[in-house]
């Protein structure tokens, strides 16, 4: 005989539905539905008097000093935001933005982008664990074809917002 059917028969059919649904319930959670990961994303704008949201074309992204450095975005077009995964296991993160269009493209201009943060552990839950979120000390940057970089906020949460913007210098024509 199944062991279902022997418990069945020794506490009665409602003992056992009320034992298979609450462990149905006991292994199911909501706790964790909000966003877990701490994600700066970046938004590229124009560095003009009134900064506007604009496009790159013909970019790649790299991560340097990574393991293995790592390419996010590889020769891309028409690109507005970026996600820019901050390193948990060092207090700094650079990237390469390479130029690949035309004379830029020609003569290896690139710009590099140092984040300089704390990393802050964040206790959700048991059920969760815990998130990374970053406190921006600095941001270090060259200035061939961008004009400045800023944190709002002066921090990194897991709030689904552009936490980074990105200005850079562009022609009218």
């Amino acid at each position: 005989m199944k062991i279902s059917r022997l418990i069945r028969k020794a506490f009665g059919p409602t003992f056992f539905l009320m034992i298979t649904m609450g462990t149905a319930v006991s292994c199911s959670t909501t706790e964790c539905y909000d966003n877990q990961n701490s994600l700066p994303l970046a938004g590229f704008y124009s560095s003009q008097e009134t900064p506007q949201a604009i496009t790159l074309d013909s970019i790649s992204i790299i991560g340097i000093g990574a393991p293995g450095d790592s390419v996010l975005q590889d020769s891309v077009r028409n690109i507005s935001q970026v996600y820019l995964p901050f390193r948990i296991d060092q207090e700094s993160t650079t990237y390469a933005i390479m130029y690949l269009q035309g004379i830029l493209g020609e003569l290896g201009i690139h710009d590099l982008i140092t984040f300089n943060y704390d990393i802050i552990p964040m206790f959700v839950s048991t059920a969760c664990g815990t998130v990374y979120y970053y406190k921006m000390n600095s941001i270090d940057y060259t200035t061939n074809i961008i004009d400045s970089v800023t944190c709002p906020t002066g921090e990194i949460t897991n709030a689904n917002i552009e936490n980074l913007k990105i200005y850079f210098r562009v022609s009218e024509e």
